[in-house]
């Protein structure tokens, strides 16, 4: 027993010693950063969606490509947004690209509008150019992200504008190169 008491009173002096911890310490460290509101718009698989010969046997627009049918297709797999942004559709009219040096014949159409319907994102939205730099704009109230395949830009429903940039069907294409443009914009809201 002299020997157990004197093991008890030898373990009792070591605690008694400076520098040995007698209880246990901790601190808390917090780690902080900031996230900003941000969008971002991977780079189309194609930049130029070509529509081919517009016309018919008879010089007026081809009625195939009037119809519903996706005539051209551009994705862009990489689009998101983590906070509420807007989605905008800016586009113009395809549009003859030469000077001609006459006015144009009433029988006779420079332009041609055409559906440029955005798939993929929270909501769908069409854009119908008439002018130059016509422009949709959608509020979306929360983040989100484009699900595989991504965004896809389809153009369907061509139709040729008259004087004035009212749809006019039947009317004669003059030739030449046609060009118009679909602008695709992700901001994130203020």
């Amino acid at each position: 027993m002299l020997h157990h008491l004197k093991l008890v009173f030898a373990g009792a002096a070591l605690l008694a010693l400076p520098g040995i911890a007698h209880a246990q310490a901790s601190n808390q460290i917090q780690l902080n950063s900031t996230v900003p509101g941000a969008c971002g718009l991977g780079t189309p698989d194609t930049t130029r969606i070509d529509l081919h010969d517009l016309t018919g046997p008879d010089g007026n627009l081809d009625p195939a490509k009037t119809g519903t049918a996706v005539l051209g297709t551009a994705t862009i797999e990489d689009a998101w947004c983590n906070t509420p942004h807007t989605l905008s559709l800016q586009s113009t009219a395809m549009t003859l690209q030469r000077s001609v040096p006459y006015a144009q014949p009433a029988y006779m159409a420079r332009r041609v509008t055409f559906d440029a319907r955005l798939v993929g994102w929270f909501v769908n939205t069409t854009i119908r150019p008439r002018n130059d730099n016509d422009l949709t704009t959608i509020e979306v109230p929360q983040a989100f992200a484009a699900h595989a395949p991504g965004l896809r830009l389809n153009i369907s429903k061509l139709q040729t504008l008259a004087l004035g940039n009212t749809e006019q069907a039947g009317l004669m294409l003059e030739p030449g190169f046609y060009l118009g443009t679909v602008t695709i914009t992700l901001a994130a809201a203020n």
